[in-house]
């Protein structure tokens, strides 16, 4: 007597079968789906312009004669 896995129709189906999901004959099970489209990246950021050592030391030795002149201007009073 016949295997009811081996049969004509039960192999004919399985062949099927695998060959609806990509696979090989005995092995059904599914491919994943491709990965979905990526949503392009957004533009890079516009680079940061950076100061010179010079303007930096500038700007400090300006707010220090400031805070120098009010200081002074209030310990006079």
């Amino acid at each position: 007597m016949e295997s009811s896995r081996d049969t004509p129709e039960n192999l004919l189906s399985a062949a099927l079968r695998a060959q609806a999901v990509g696979g090989q004959a005995g092995n059904a099970a599914p491919t994943p789906p491709p990965f979905p489209p990526q949503a392009p990246l957004p533009p890079p950021a516009p680079a940061r312009r950076r100061l010179p050592v010079g303007q930096v030391l500038l700007y400090a030795v300006l707010l220090g004669v400031a805070a120098g002149g009010v200081v002074g201007v209030l310990t006079l009073g």
